[in-house]
């Protein structure tokens, strides 16, 4: 490969890194995320048919990620599609896990 290539090929790996690269939030990005896993956590809990008190909600400039533990397998089900339902989030990621037991001390299945 002659030199030219391959500093054309080095040049854009890091052009192409540099783009990726995030820039810090703002204060008011924060707050903005923060406020927007309080919502989804209050239609979590605000759910009749859904046990959320160990459900958590993560947001980042409108993705929401739901980590924690639900009871049931159709909670997974539920859980997602509430949290979708709360304006300004445009996707959810599951990351909860189903408690076999029933209960805080049993095994939990990924």
């Amino acid at each position: 490969m002659s030199r030219l290539i391959k500093w054309a090929l080095a040049a854009a790996v890091v052009c192409g890194m540099a783009a990726c690269a995030s820039t810090p939030k703002t204060d008011q990005q924060r707050q903005a995320d923060a406020a927007m896993a309080e919502r989804v956590e209050a239609a979590l809990n605000g759910d009749r048919s859904l046990f959320a008190k160990h459900i958590v909600a993560h947001a980042d400039n409108g993705v929401v990620r739901l980590t924690g533990y639900v009871w049931e397998a159709g909670d997974f089900e539920e859980a997602v599609y509430v949290a979708s339902n709360v304006p300004g989030v445009t996707k959810v990621v599951n990351d909860m896990e189903l408690n076999r037991n029933g209960d805080e001390t049993g095994t939990v299945a990924h």
